[in-house]
């Protein structure tokens, strides 16, 4: 079991922005038109992070395919079990400084959820404070129950997304 150091977001700002160019700059080498978002704890102030840098490309359902083949040119092939219709996931380890993670999703699928996600911490620091105190008491359990505990968490947040008031 190896514990999960977190790191406030803060701390790692300037080297994710120097990332987060290069990374950019490298996604729109081979897909000009897309749009690219910086999401995950990096992305939102005060949030804890295991020290990784996540940007989400986001395409129309045409473009999917031809994306998938251009960003496995560049990146790495990551979790492909995870992978479906609408969402592909690659990497670096290293050439960028931190680790990163690349999500590919058809805007406004199913999988088009990270930037909510992103937004929600953002708007609501109550859920930022909870998710900071939850990673922090999963963070030395190693990293399945660590995963399984966000995604606990965060599937209930997406849940709650599509509830109407009575």
């Amino acid at each position: 079991m190896s514990k999960i150091t977190l790191t406030p977001e803060s701390e790692l700002a300037p080297q994710v922005q120097v990332a987060l160019a290069c990374v950019t700059a490298q996604i729109h080498s081979v897909l000009p038109e897309v749009d690219v978002e910086h999401i995950g704890a990096t992305a939102i102030p005060g949030a804890l992070t295991k020290g990784d840098l996540d940007v989400m490309v986001r395409v129309p359902s045409s473009q999917f395919p031809v994306a998938v083949a251009k960003l496995k040119t560049v990146f790495v092939v990551k979790q492909p079990k995870n992978w479906n219709d609408s969402f592909a996931s690659f990497g670096d380890d290293t050439a960028y400084g931190l680790p990163l993670g690349v999500q590919l999703v058809i805007r406004d699928s199913e999988s088009d959820f990270l930037l909510y996600l992103r937004d929600h911490f953002i708007h609501h620091p109550d859920a930022l404070a909870a998710y900071n105190q939850l990673k922090q008491r999963h963070a030395g359990e190693g990293s399945e129950a660590y995963w399984k505990a966000k995604h606990i968490f965060l599937s209930a947040i997406l849940a709650a997304r599509f509830k109407r008031p009575s």
